[in-house]
This record gives C-alpha cells, sequence and structure tokens, in this order.
C-alpha cells in the first residue's frame, strides 16, 4: 500500500487499497472548482501540467465532453515515447469526470477514474479514484513510477493555478463590464456618471487611458489601442480589454515584472489584478448606474475588495483616488458598504 504519512491540504494523497484494485488520490487546490475543472478540460491548460516536469506532453486529441474522447504522449529526453488515450463516460461541469485510463504500452489493462472536485469556500478538493482490472496492474503501475509523476503533475496544477488567477479574474470582472458597455441605450453615453464631472463615456475613457500608460512605464508593453472613446466607446472598450486578457492569457506575463516607484516591484499579472481588474470591477457600478442598467456586483468580491481595502483607509484617502467615506449602516449589505468606502452614495 502507498500512502502518504501527512494530512497538509497542499500536499497529495495516495492511498492503494490493500484489498481492492484501487487507488484514491486526494489533494486540495487553492482555487475554486471552476478553475480547478476548467484545468482538467481545458486541452490548452492539460498540456502545461499533466505528469512529471522531466517529460514534455503532447496531445493528439482531448474533447472532454460526455462521449468524447483523448489521447496523448509523454515524451522524454532520449526521444522515448509514452502514448496514453481513453474514453470520457461523463462529464459533469464542475463536478464531476469520469473516464477510462490505458496506457498504451499494456493495452490489456484499462481502469475506469473518477475525479470529483468539492467545493471548500474558494479552495477545492480533487478526489480521484482509479479502479483497475487487478491488484497486481494496480501494483505493478505504483513501482512503475506513475506515483510520482501524480504528485508532480499536482505541484505543476498548482503552479499553473497561481499563475492563471489573474487571466481568469479579469475574464469574470471584464465580460460584465463588457456587457454594461454594450447594453449602454441610445443617446446615453453623455449621462452623467457618480464620479464627479465625468459622464458614462468618462467611465471607459478612464481605464482605457491611465492603464496603457501604467503598463508601459512599469513593464515597456505597449497595449494596442482601439478608436477614440468619443468616436466609439464600444470598440474602444473591446480592443483594449482583448488586449489585457491576451497579456494575462500569455503564460510569460507571470514571469514579468512591473516596477513602479509608488509601489516597488510587483510580479506583473499580480499589478494587473491588484491595481486594473479590481478598478473595472468598481467602475461597473458607475457605468451601470449612469446608464440604468443593472447594478449589482458580485458580493464575494466586494468582500475581498472591502477585506482588503479597509486597513488602508487613510493611504487611500490621501491618495487622491477616492472621494470622501459616505456613511451607511453597519447592517448595510457588502456592495453598499464597498461603494460608501470609495467615496459613492449607493
Amino acid at each position: 500500500m502507498s500512502t502518504t504519512d501527512t494530512h497538509h491540504r497542499d500536499e497529495t494523497q495516495i492511498v492503494a487499497d490493500p484489498a481492492l484494485p484501487t487507488i484514491v488520490i486526494t489533494r486540495e487546490f487553492d482555487a475554486p472548482p471552476e478553475r480547478v475543472f476548467r484545468a482538467y478540460t481545458d486541452p490548452d491548460l492539460v498540456v502545461q501540467w499533466l505528469g512529471p516536469r522531466r517529460l514534455t506532453m503532447r496531445i493528439d486529441q482531448y474533447d472532454a465532453r460526455s462521449g468524447g474522447s483523448y489521447r496523448y504522449v509523454h515524451r522524454a529526453d532520449n526521444g522515448t515515447e509514452y502514448g496514453f488515450h481513453g474514453v470520457f463516460h461523463e462529464v459533469r461541469p464542475n463536478e464531476r469526470i469520469v473516464q477510462t485510463f490505458t496506457f498504451e504500452d499494456w493495452p490489456d489493462s484499462v481502469s475506469l477514474e473518477t475525479a470529483a472536485f468539492e467545493d471548500l469556500g474558494g479552495r477545492t478538493r480533487v478526489t480521484a479514484t482509479s479502479l483497475m482490472d487487478s491488484i497486481e496492474a494496480r501494483d505493478a503501475m505504483l513501482a512503475s513510477g506513475a506515483e510520482g509523476g501524480v504528485r508532480d503533475g499536482h505541484e505543476r496544477l498548482d503552479d499553473l493555478l497561481r499563475s492563471t488567477r489573474a487571466a481568469d479574474e479579469h475574464r469574470t470582472v471584464a465580460r460584465v463590464f463588457s456587457d454594461r458597455v454594450r447594453g449602454v441605450p441610445p443617446g446615453a453615453w453623455d449621462n452623467p456618471a457618480p464620479c464627479e464631472g465625468w459622464v458614462a463615456r468618462d467611465v471607459v475613457r478612464h481605464l482605457v487611458e491611465w492603464f496603457p500608460d501604467f503598463l508601459k512605464a512599469g513593464a515597456g508593453i505597449e497595449l494596442p489601442k482601439g478608436p477614440s472613446v468619443d468616436d466609439d466607446p464600444v470598440a474602444a472598450w473591446t480592443v483594449h480589454s482583448d488586449g489585457v486578457q491576451a497579456l494575462l492569457d500569455d503564460p510569460d506575463t507571470a514571469k514579468r515584472v512591473l516596477s513602479n516607484p509608488h509601489i516597488g516591484e510587483v510580479p506583473l499579472d499580480q499589478a494587473v489584478d491588484r491595481f486594473y481588474t479590481a478598478d473595472v470591477f468598481m467602475h461597473t457600478w458607475d457605468l451601470a448606474r449612469a446608464t440604468g442598467q443593472d447594478e449589482r456586483l458580485d458580493p464575494d468580491k466586494c468582500t475581498q475588495l472591502l477585506e482588503g481595502m479597509l486597513p488602508l483607509d487613510d493611504l487611500l484617502r490621501t491618495s487622491g483616488q477616492y472621494g470622501p467615506r459616505v456613511e451607511v449602516p453597519e447592517s448595510a449589505d457588502v456592495q453598499t458598504r464597498l461603494l460608501a468606502f470609495i467615496g459613492r452614495t449607493p
């Protein structure tokens, strides 16, 4: 039997039942189920983590849906290749994957694998159970070094989830803002906005103008530039937002640094998340209020931002980026409290 002798949540636990031909693999990841599930089903992400670091991976087919199939190859430095294939019996988004698994050097041994994704409130526990056709086949697989490959792959997945967090967060936040941009009624772009002296189009103008300069000065990166906000605010926002998303989706971005005299050196993806994506989130309410659209914000994101900003109250006020704090009842919902904290009148 192979087991871990630790219960640390960020380490992989592997248990081989002495009486049954099964292996149960458990690990917690610091990401919600939808992000972990995507890493298990999106071939562009799977290729970045599945298997040991010493092998490269090529995906020939990866159709992660109920009834779909897959085949991939791991390749060693000496040119030796190891092929694997199977069929997805059930793919239930963010909850469960059931598939077969065959190592092509052992074509007569087929295992049935079930991966369950458990929401732990922002974290995810993945429990993967492999049922093989005999205890001997199971033990032979463990003896071949599969256990080390699983652990190594999980460490790579941990790294991948950290590096893609900023990209996924921006994708979610920017999607909502884009919906509000496209939903502005005819003639409403010149409606007054909650920010003093601004109209609705100035909310978009602010985002597409300050961030490119910040990025160019701190990291030497130039974003694509669309038409002016005065001519076409929808296209201006779309070109800008797509450029930011492409930057965050680039695996090399997590390796870069942004340097700024006020904040020092910060990993580029973290800088985008902290200073820009948060700004998009809060200005979503401004644009919605100015143009009569849905003003609701994600309460979990509101809580996250408010908890991070409260300790910095004095610093934020002196920065000039926020108006005076508006008093609201302690019983107010978290969106109201966040908006009041940054100087809006909800």
